[in-house]
């Protein structure tokens, strides 16, 4: 199943199943198009519910949620994937934000309608959700400013009545706003004041405290069990490292919330040829033409510096998965002893895996490999025998490494090494899913 099939299997599941849901906005190009993820209502007990009954609904589809993230106390966003193409499904068990229950869930399904082959909202619903979570986010998007004029102009005039009256709980100066929803003049809306006499009518004693107490637990679990992954892609030059950082990327935009890409660390500092005023920059083409060999110490203090930038990427890299972003770094710290040329290291071997302790573990390493002949046809930046030297050592060093996954990139095409190393990764995603 694609995507479009998965999507017409899971909501016309619910439906024969009486589960009583909608798909809140955005929904206009579904299941055609995919613009984003698919907010979904739906009234059940418990966020955890509604996991449960995607999981049991994906059973024998070939689909399976491969990663959720709980954002609020009746809210999760969820990751499905076939190994090949993903879905971002989003449940609210309310709407909520940061503690406030803003629309209860039978509200947002009360009236509900059926468009093509799922649930929607009442238009009157759907506006007021839409201009509410616009005026708590503090930004109107150029789309949400088309879905509330498109939804208020078409609107009846009992229709429009009904919204005003509902409005009047969450937002002062309601008929200013609505006139400038109506003649798309939302520059005039002050969105500082809306928001924060939003907050203060949605305030709740109970649901803060309460709200603290589980984002307090949230931020705990998400610590102990990150949502995010780091993936580090080795290889010799040729294998073919950055088309397929690139290719991944491009497939995960719908599993993560961001994507951070680096080239053998994170770069926080610059590097030391950077840091000499007119400075010119290395011939990358050639990168073991160099004409002047590092001593012992020169090297130690290099590598220092270096190693320093290792250490902040740890914290960067470790935040960065606590938020759900997918890391992924080309070649890394261990290219330091596959590479020394290359870096120009006059250091052991021994030296460079004592520091290793201290560098922070990939979830996977990818070692890019194939045929020397091939590899040295793509890219004449090493010689064979430069590149036969490297894939040993790559082989001595990772073959017994669990982390550690070999694709010959000389084998097969771009995709189909993508696709082995999608599935690799889901099933990291998969085995480590905890509430």
């Amino acid at each position: 199943m694609n995507c479009t099939e998965i999507f017409n299997y899971i909501f016309e599941s619910f439906n024969s199943q009486n589960i009583d849901y909608v798909i809140i906005h955005s929904y206009q190009y579904l299941p055609d198009k995919f613009d984003s993820d698919i907010d979904t209502a739906i009234n059940v007990s418990n966020i955890k519910d509604a996991i449960k009954l995607l999981d049991d609904t994906l059973a024998g589809t070939g689909w399976r949620v491969i990663q959720f993230w709980r954002h609020e106390n009746y809210a999760a966003d969820c990751v499905i994937s076939n190994d090949e193409e993903f879905l971002q499904v989003d449940f609210c068990t309310h709407y909520e934000r940061n503690g406030r229950v803003v629309i209860p869930v039978q509200e947002l399904l009360d009236g509900k309608r059926m468009h093509k082959n799922f649930y929607v909202p009442k238009p009157q619903t759907e506006f007021t959700y839409v201009l509410v979570k616009k005026i708590l986010k503090k930004v109107f998007s150029d789309g949400s400013k088309q879905q509330l004029t498109a939804l208020w102009k078409a609107m009846s005039k009992e229709e429009r009545q009904d919204t005003k009256a509902g409005l009047k709980r969450f937002i002062a100066e309601v008929n200013e706003i609505l006139e400038c929803v109506e003649s798309s003049q939302y520059d005039l809306i002050d969105l500082e004041r809306a928001h924060q006499v939003l907050k203060k009518k949605t305030s709740n004693i109970a649901d803060n405290l309460h709200y603290k107490v589980f984002d307090l637990k949230r931020r705990f679990e998400r610590i102990v069990h990150p949502t995010g992954l780091f993936i580090v892609l080795l290889g010799v030059d040729g294998a073919g490292k950055t088309t397929i950082a690139e290719s991944l990327k491009e497939r995960y935009t719908n599993a993560f919330r961001r994507i951070d890409h680096y080239h053998s660390r994170v770069r926080v500092l610059k590097d030391i040829s950077q840091l000499k005023k007119d400075a010119v920059p290395i011939d990358a083409s050639d990168p073991h033409g160099k004409k002047q060999k590092s001593g012992k110490l020169t090297s130690v203090v290099k590598f220092g510096y270096y190693f320093l930038d290792f250490l902040i990427g740890n914290i960067k890299i470790t935040v960065a998965k606590i938020k759900s972003t997918l890391v992924l770094v080309e070649r890394y710290y261990y290219d330091y002893s596959i590479d020394k040329v290359r870096y120009n290291l006059n250091l052991s071997d021994g030296f460079l895996l004592f520091f290793e302790r201290f560098i922070l573990k990939p979830d996977i390493i990818f070692i890019l490999t194939g045929d020397s002949q091939k590899l040295l046809d793509r890219k004449h930046e090493i010689t064979i025998d430069e590149i036969d030297e490297q894939k040993k050592k790559l082989k001595d060093r990772f073959d017994n490494n669990s982390k550690a996954v070999f694709i010959d990139t000389t084998e097969g095409t771009v995709d189909e090494c993508v696709a082995k190393m999608l599935k690799e990764c889901n099933t990291i995603m998969r085995k480590r899913r905890k509430w």
